[in-house]
């Protein structure tokens, strides 16, 4: 490799740097993300949805083991369903 070859790869190297340095500042224009008030209104209803989903899971569970019950035609007797 050529020594220009070298130093240009070198420059190009360090331009990129710098400009990444550049990019992950803090720009004062951007307002900042959202505070502790609303936050936790969004994980308030984040967990009333997952609760939610959650009792509509077990709902099918159940209904999909009664399901599978009916089919086998067994009494209960050959498997435990909890």
């Amino acid at each position: 490799m050529k020594l220009r070859t070298l130093l240009l790869l070198v420059m190009g190297i360090a331009i990129g740097y710098a400009i990444a340095n550049r990019m992950r500042e803090d720009d004062p224009n951007v307002v900042k993300g959202p505070q502790r008030g609303t936050g936790r209104t969004v994980t308030v209803q984040a967990q009333r949805l997952a609760d939610q989903a959650t009792a509509k899971s077990l709902e099918l569970v159940k209904r999909a083991r009664g399901s599978i019950r009916d089919r086998m035609g067994s009494n209960g007797d050959d498997a435990v369903w909890n």
